[in-house]
């Protein structure tokens, strides 16, 4: 592995231990100012949020709502893939829904590093069973 493949690998890493703290300064810190996160589906929080105002208040935000405010969110990484400025993590994330049901959902969610910081971030997860756990009147 490159230094640059361990940076970037550390990272997403990084930013992975930061989004299970719940720590929003580590993970703006690590968050590219023109960054963009994909997710996909036919769901509120579908979409290529652009720049970090946008991956903030219409994605990171309104996805802590969909979850019990007491619950905890955990991340655990299965496996990394690592080539370059390219990381894919295959992860499973676990709460609790606001509905008191737990969720649990497996993931493959390809990063790209730059500078040190996430420039892109593209999730692919069952887009079904995210809707039916946390939209349940969709």
């Amino acid at each position: 592995m490159t230094s640059s493949t361990c940076e970037a690998e550390t990272t997403v890493l990084r930013y992975l231990q930061a989004l299970n703290d719940r720590d929003m300064d580590a993970l703006l810190a690590m968050i590219a100012p023109d960054a963009v996160f994909t997710i996909p589906g036919d769901h509120p929080l579908a979409g290529a949020w652009k720049g970090i105002t946008e991956i903030i208040e219409k994605f990171m935000i309104p996805m802590g709502g969909l979850f019990a405010p007491e619950a905890a969110y955990r991340v655990e990484v299965i496996e990394t893939i690592t080539q370059g400025d390219r990381v894919v993590v295959h992860c499973a994330a676990r709460s609790t829904a606001r509905s008191g049901e737990p969720y649990t959902i497996e993931s493959s969610v390809h990063f790209t590093v730059q500078d040190g910081k996430i420039s892109a971030m593209r999730e692919f997860y069952d887009t079904q069973y995210f809707v039916r756990m946390l939209f349940p009147t969709a």
